[in-house]
């Protein structure tokens, strides 16, 4: 019993020492979501309705960027086939970030730089519009659902409710 108590002890020690908010579900830990580095590139490819190829204006190949804070239907991956609203979601990402456009890619301070694909995770901004909240308040995609909060969450939620709510896209669709 004395060991139990304390075992008890020493974990409400550890939870206090790190911060309490490190152990509750659903309450971010870590650096406050901000806005980072706006780098120019230009768009190479639209891959499917939340990833772009970017170079730097010089040419020099950057890879894929996913698009933070969105997730849009996958497009066919043999055998799977394309998810509903996967070719209209990437004909609106085509249309929002043309091929040989320059976009501002921007990062977000409590993101990681990249995903599990290697990916660039930016915000993706073209003609003083955000693409992604664009693509959110037509219905082309749903919000991702990401560890920490993003600087530009509000905004997203809001888009994504709207759209949701009016049936837009893929809410009317699929």
């Amino acid at each position: 019993m004395k060991a139990l108590i304390g075992l008890a002890a020493a974990a409400v020690l550890a939870l206090t020492a790190g911060g309490i908010k490190a152990a509750i579900p659903g309450v971010q830990s870590g650096p406050e979501p901000a806005e980072g580095k706006t780098s120019q590139v230009r768009v190479t490819a639209v891959v499917d309705g939340d990833t772009i190829r970017v170079e730097t204006l010089e040419g020099r190949q950057l890879g894929r960027v996913r698009l933070l804070g969105i997730d849009a239907p996958e497009v066919a991956h043999p055998p799977a086939p394309a998810e509903c609203y996967a070719t209209d979601a990437t004909r609106m990402l085509e249309r929002l970030a043309p091929v040989g456009s320059t976009v501002d890619l921007v990062t977000d301070t409590a993101q990681p730089s990249r995903d599990r694909y290697d990916r660039l995770l930016r915000y993706v901004d073209h003609d003083d519009l955000d693409v992604a909240r664009e693509l959110l308040a037509s219905g082309a995609a749903r919000r991702y659902e990401a560890d920490r909060a993003l600087a530009r969450e509000e905004s997203y939620a809001a888009a994504f409710d709207d759209a949701q709510g009016a049936e837009r896209g893929l809410w009317g669709s699929c």
